[in-house]
């Protein structure tokens, strides 16, 4: 299609037979310009059409033809809104097969959403090789509506986010990232109608991809790619088609630009796309090799120019969340920051996206998050079907990544990586995805984490139910009465007699990365601190990640310290030393023994071709004494790649005076949430039928509210009712809660009895 419409360009330009362009040094005109309607909503769509004769090689370089609107509210400055070269587009469905063909001619189109009622005036201006023309002023009327205008950071509350009418916004969803118009008809009404609000979706190769290499072409492509800086304009209007549907179903959309297999070969997905990307010097691109993207003037350039075409072309939308640059690359903090500020504006040119719409990416890090161009910061996070429960790993991430004082999502999380939830959860009982959407939201994050497996494990489960309770219980909450901080809430304790001790067993928050902290302290009660433990432990082979971990233990009573250790790349040997002293030392390979006749230590191992090494499952326990009392316990990788540990054992350590309950809340000191999470509750024990026991009452002390009686209304989140509301006196700042029996898990609004006199 894209061949077909340059051909047309290519034409026309020779044969002066067309109002679409012309060649040579014609006179450049816009010939009419029709708008859409004499009045619209606020917020709704104002569109302009125009087939300007023009000299230009390429109608998506606005370098070569450049097309833009100026509108001036009724008061106020004016915005200038790009234009944007297009084609009208066909859906055709036949079954399970859905295509795409373009109609009519070509044509340019300038978008705009008015935030203001009243009478607009506009403008319209094109630039070619030939010189600038400038329309005669129009007008057409804006007319009140409901919507609340695009989504903004909350400057009442720095971690949350909010709409433009001061409506608090918090988001509800899942990654929904590809499929066909038809899936999303059929996705987009079941999330929304269960109290979703927000998706992420991808904008690449193989869904909705704008730019690609032209030789790379597949059956189930819509339309055709053109190659670099040529766009193909089905896909274009497939984002269209999507984005309306989730219009209609109330749904906000984060747009990820691209994802790191752009940048990669072979992959355990077969993800790998370098040897087909358009920006390889090998398909005539401007880089060698992949890094090179991230510097090349001309690749820089020509990413800009996709930002330039998104923004025009989708910039109006209210329901376009925001811009997530890469899904899991690494892009320099100085590229983000120009192509933050190309979308922004940096007060040298005006801004691509001058409707403003939020700004982030994946990965990050610190120098990244605390740019003051990107909005948001984010993180993923998976198991190798190792982690029990989500629920702790959720917590500590939303706990460290506050440090940025801007809202956080976990963009992605799962079970495990490699496969499906419903491989773990085949009866879709949804439990991990319940704990970690409950986690998310009372861990202090500006939304529930979001689960990856959408068209396999969410829709064929029909789990959008678990979204429902809890967008009923936090529509209730005065989010816009911020700033929220986490709920000082001491750790929940009974008077159970005689007193024993249990196993901690902390799996870890963090993945792949080098850890911020290396120094944790275990307490007695069950905590460890506010840092993640991350999940690898690396070698010599990885001196940029290479860090020993060192815990600070108090044991009450002798007793022993593991790992649980879950994969080896290549092989690891590590030490676990005891106040200095090495109480062990063992070497793991995951390379099959030459000797046939040797049991290896592993389960299985398998050699993965795109790494040219082996990675072994282990699932094994290696474990020292520790005396009681206090000491420091070190564990370093001395030999080899890296290890990935399923769970840090302290065994013996927390009291049974302190049950197994995961607690985490927020307040902004006159309103206080709780959710309080039997331990035992998660997707293994329930999956294994091992039994889980009931928590009776227990009491903690929640600080930070002001003194008073409060109503505290407890929740049923599976369920989505209130099941008991007692009553609570807070003095000297400290607020007695008594928790009722638990057996899954339940949530907790602590408000004043009487509202404060205004």
């Amino acid at each position: 299609m894209i061949l077909t419409l340059l051909a047309v360009v290519t034409l026309c330009a020779a044969a002066d037979a067309s109002p679409g362009t012309t060649a040579g040094e014609d006179k450049l005109d816009l010939g009419t310009v029709a708008q859409n309607a004499a009045e619209v909503p606020r917020y709704g769509l104002f569109e302009l059409r125009l087939s300007p004769k023009a000299t230009f090689d390429n109608p998506f370089n606005p370098d070569d033809l450049d097309v833009h609107a100026d509108f001036t509210p009724p008061e106020g400055t004016s915005m200038r809104v790009n234009g944007f070269y297009t084609q009208d587009c066909v859906r055709k469905v036949e079954e399970k097969n859905e295509s795409f063909s373009v109609t009519g001619e070509p044509y340019w189109a300038i978008r705009f959403s008015p935030n203001a009622e009243g009478t607009w005036r506009y403008t319209v201006s094109a630039r070619d090789r030939s010189g600038t023309v400038r329309s005669a002023e129009a007008t057409f009327l804006v007319t009140p509506a409901n919507s609340a205008g695009f989504i903004r950071r909350n400057p009442r509350a720095p971690n949350l986010f909010m709409t433009e009418n001061g409506a608090p916004f918090l988001a509800i969803g899942e990654n929904m990232c590809w499929g066909s118009v038809t899936d999303y008809e059929k996705w987009l009404p079941a999330l929304g109608n269960a109290g979703g609000n927000w998706i992420r979706l991808w904008v690449f190769r193989w869904n909705c991809g704008l730019e690609w290499t032209a030789e790379d072409q597949r059956p189930w492509d819509s339309g055709q790619f053109g190659g670099l800086g040529i766009y193909n304009l089905c896909n274009a209007a497939k984002l269209d088609m999507i984005l309306d549907e989730a219009a209609r179903q109330g749904v906000n959309v984060m747009l990820c630009l691209g994802t790191y297999g752009e940048f990669t070969t072979g992959g355990f997905f077969h993800e790998g796309m370098w040897d087909t990307n358009p920006y390889n010097a090998v398909n005539g691109g401007p880089c060698a090799k992949p890094e090179d993207f991230w510097t090349d003037p001309k690749a820089r350039a020509l990413y800009k120019q996709r930002l330039h075409y998104m923004a025009a072309r989708y910039g109006w939308r209210t329901n376009v969340f925001a811009w997530e640059f890469w899904n899991e690359a690494y892009p320099p903090a100085g590229w983000v920051q120009e192509m933050a500020q190309f979308l922004k504006g940096d007060g040298n040119r005006p801004a691509a996206d001058p409707f403003g719409h939020l700004v982030s990416t994946s990965y990050g890090k610190p120098e990244i998050w605390n740019l003051p161009e990107v909005d948001f910061t984010m993180t993923h996070h998976y198991g190798e079907a190792n982690v029990a429960d989500h629920t702790p790993v959720v917590m500590a991430d939303a706990r460290q990544n506050r440090s940025f004082g801007k809202p956080h999502l976990m963009a992605e999380f799962g079970l495990d990586w490699r496969s499906s939830d419903d491989k773990q959860d085949p009866q879709f009982y949804g439990i991990n995805l319940h704990n970690g959407l409950w986690s998310s939201v009372f861990g202090g994050n500006a939304g529930t984490s979001m689960i990856w497996y959408w068209d396999s494990y969410v829709h064929p489960g029909n789990l959008y139910c678990q979204f429902s309770p809890l967008r009923k219980f936090t529509d209730r909450v005065p989010w816009q009465n911020g700033p929220w901080s986490l709920l000082d809430a001491e750790p929940a304790h009974s008077d159970a007699t005689p007193e024993t001790w249990r196993d901690l067993a902390i799996a870890p928050a963090m993945t792949w990365g080098k850890a911020s902290t290396t120094d944790f302290v275990i307490t007695p009660l069950g905590g460890s601190g506010n840092a993640p433990l991350p999940g690898f432990l690396y070698g010599p082979y990885k001196p940029d990640l290479r860090v020993p971990l060192v815990f600070k233990v108090n044991y009450d009573h002798s007793d022993r310290f593991a790992l649980r250790v879950n994969s080896v790349s290549s092989k690891a040997t590590f030490q676990i030393a005891v106040d200095g002293k090495v109480l062990r030392e063992t070497a793991l390979s995951a390379v099959p023994p030459e000797d046939k006749s040797v049991q290896p230590e592993y389960e299985s191992t398998e050699l993965l071709p795109e790494y040219n090494s082996y990675r072994a499952t282990f699932n094994k326990v290696y474990d020292v004494e520790v005396p009681a009392g206090e000491h420091t316990i070190t564990v370093d990788v001395t030999d080899g790649d890296w290890l990935s540990v399923a769970e840090f054992v302290f065994a013996g350590y927390v009291s049974n005076r302190y049950p197994k309950l995961n607690t985490c809340g927020i307040t902004n000191g006159t309103v206080a949430l709780l959710w309080a999470q039997n331990a035992e509750h998660n997707w293994r024990n329930v999956r294994d039928n091992i039994p889980v026991s009931p928590i009776p009452n227990c009491t903690t002390v929640v600080r930070g509210l002001a003194d008073g009686d409060y109503a505290c209304i407890w929740y049923d989140t599976w369920t989505g009712t209130d099941i008991r509301q007692d009553t609570a006196k807070c003095a000297a700042g400290a607020l007695t809660l008594t928790i009722p029996p638990i057996e899954k898990d339940l949530a907790v609004i602590m408000q004043p009895v009487a509202a404060p006199a205004q």
